[in-house]
């Protein structure tokens, strides 16, 4: 009888354990989730054209998404990290919202092979990607603010504190 309920005991405690991380992480898996986490950091109030400052007048692109295009100007075609350090990455947005979820809400100080070896990227990237997320926040501290406001609040809905 000890070996049974042990072992449900032990399977309960690591299965709570592991779940609390697991389900904003899940959350964050999708590039639309992600993508519009992000957007609602840096544009609160609607997206903003970067070439005329254009407010309320974008419209999604069908064709891509994630690409706005303005219909003030009808020049410019921007995405949410368009003029950040995070424009012209090649990760998905949704490696950076967990990268910064990790690294800022969890509190994980990662060198730059724990990174490298995390995400399934080149070390130099893994270097890039510390670098860049901390210039984000000294180049737009409101921005990563929001951002980690508005992860904080999910993981308060997902049962997390």
């Amino acid at each position: 009888m000890v070996h049974e309920a042990y072992p449900e005991r032990h399977f309960s405690r690591n299965e709570h354990r592991s779940e609390r991380p697991r389900a904003v992480a899940d959350m964050l898996e999708s590039e639309e989730m992600s993508r519009a986490l992000l957007e609602r950091a840096r544009w609160p109030e609607g997206p903003v054209c970067p070439s005329c400052g254009a407010k309320n007048a974008a419209s999604r692109l069908s064709t891509r998404p994630g690409l706005w295009t303005c219909k003030a100007c009808r020049r410019c075609q921007y995405s949410v990290t368009s003029g950040t350090h995070l424009h012209r990455s090649r990760l998905p947005v949704s490696v950076w919202v967990k990268f910064y979820h990790l690294t800022h809400i969890a509190n994980r100080t990662l060198t730059a092979s724990q990174v490298s070896r995390r995400y399934n990227v080149a070390y130099l990237t893994a270097k890039s990607m510390l670098r860049r997320i901390e210039a984000m926040k000294t180049d737009r501290p409101e921005m990563m603010e929001r951002l980690e406001t508005l992860l904080r609040d999910l993981e308060k809905e997902a049962g997390q504190c």
